[in-house]
């Protein structure tokens, strides 16, 4: 989730947002039970690369990470089998949040009157 707080003064806008850092537990397993029993069914005759188009979602990052997005992502998809249904239950209940990061974004406005980013690069400060 992203909470957004907007403030603008004259050619200038500051936005802070709050972004939720999410990990899963061990739920996630059984959610990827789930889907690798609908991938047999489903891919049976086929071609092994249509398996790793949804296998790739839990892959893990440099870290050694589930990769969050990817894994949410598989939830937008628009199947309708129930053992996946189930498994993408099991993902929601496998989110665990475990902390808020602070954003903070700084517009300037153009000769347009639209607002456009101002790349910060606090690390060089």
């Amino acid at each position: 989730m992203l909470l957004h707080k907007s403030r603008s003064q004259g050619s200038e806008q500051f936005q802070r947002a709050m972004a939720e850092s999410i990990v899963f537990d061990e739920r996630l397993q059984a959610a990827k039970a789930l889907i690798d029993e609908c991938l047999r069914d489903w891919t049976e005759g086929a071609r092994s690369e249509l398996r790793t188009l949804i296998s790739d979602a839990f892959r893990v990052d440099q870290a050694g990470n589930i990769r969050t997005g990817s894994v949410l992502a598989l939830r937008r998809m628009d199947i309708t089998d129930e053992r996946w249904l189930r498994a993408m239950q099991a993902i929601g209940d496998a989110v665990q949040v475990v902390g808020l990061k602070a954003y903070v974004r700084v517009y300037e406005r153009d000769a347009n009157g639209q607002y456009q980013p101002i790349g910060l690069d606090i690390t060089a400060v």
